[in-house]
């Protein structure tokens, strides 16, 4: 297949970018820094397109001749001009527009768990409003909803071993540390992603995609301390005084280590039914320890 790839330069994209190449797919890779793509070896092929899916810029020519689109762009936290209304929304619109012009059949959206019109973050409310233009496209559409994604090149691994490593004497948790995760394998989110091309079971579902194992925040912590061999005592900060910090920090710093929508969100935690992910996709998902150990050892290789 001939795949519109938006996003190709990130966390997600880059593993979905190497599995097409690698399973002999022809890419359009749209991307603002194109230079920071790395082409995988394989019998297929990418071909790069410096544009934006903000402004639409190269997004027509990228999307020509393409029989599906993959797009995955997103961010975290609102930085300068980059704001989840933008990011999301109109970015969505302006690839399904451009997909309905090229003739595109077939259109898989990432959104996120917790997406809804009344979400706690403006995160939430405008990956709904993405989904929401996704499915009035009258396109072939499916849409997935990772819970935190974790595997090599991740940011949430990454981070919370920074922090468990700097932090002195003690490990830092927000809140209670009750809020229940389910966090997914990058391997398990590329291969949902990647039959959702060709799985007309998939289409007009909107599937959460999940780990085996549901851990709440103190036990998800534990697990990656104890496998990463930091030793030390699980301190828990009162949710208030995380979200103070947070509300200063957010005027002080372009980009908080924390914002006050994450901290919402992470108190509701991020967990759904995996039922679904495995009956449409036909796929065990790996469980946290697992994954996690699998991502270590490549880490440990990798450096």
């Amino acid at each position: 297949m001939r795949i519109l790839l938006t996003g190709a330069t990130g966390f997600v994209g880059s593993h979905i970018l190497e599995r097409l190449v690698t399973d002999g797919h022809q890419v359009h890779a749209l991307a603002r820094e194109p230079m920071k793509l790395d082409p995988p070896p394989g019998p297929g092929r990418m071909q790069a397109f410096q544009g934006d899916v903000v402004t639409g810029k190269a997004l027509q020519e990228a999307a020509a001749g393409c029989d599906a689109a993959i797009h995955l762009v997103g961010i975290i936290m609102e930085v300068g001009g980059a704001t989840f209304e933008k990011s999301h929304y109109v970015a969505t619109q302006n690839v399904v527009n451009a997909a309905t012009r090229a003739g595109i059949r077939r259109f898989v959206q990432m959104s996120a768990l917790g997406a809804r019109s009344d979400g706690v973050s403006g995160y939430q409310v405008t990956k709904w409003k993405a989904e929401e233009a996704v499915r009035a496209s009258g396109l072939e559409w499916v849409i997935l909803r990772p819970s935190i994604i974790f595997g090599p090149r991740d940011g949430f691994v990454t981070q919370m071993l920074q922090v468990m490593r700097s932090a002195p004497l003690v490990r830092p948790v927000v809140g209670t540390g009750k809020y229940p995760f389910r966090p997914v394998y990058i391997a398990d989110v590329v291969e949902c992603f990647v039959q959702s091309l060709t799985n007309n079971e998939a289409v007009g579902q909107t599937i959460a995609l999940v780990g085996r194992d549901e851990l709440t925040l103190d036990e998800l912590l534990a697990n990656l301390a104890q496998e990463a061999g930091i030793h030390k005592p699980a301190l828990h900060i009162p949710f208030p005084v995380m979200y103070m910090n947070a509300r200063i920090l957010g005027k002080l710093l372009k980009r908080p280590p924390v914002t006050t929508d994450q901290l919402r969100m992470l108190q509701e935690g991020s967990t759904a039914d995996p039922g679904p992910m495995k009956r449409i996709f036909h796929i065990e998902p790996l469980g946290f320890r697992e994954g996690l150990n699998r991502y270590l050892h490549h880490h440990a290789a990798a450096t």
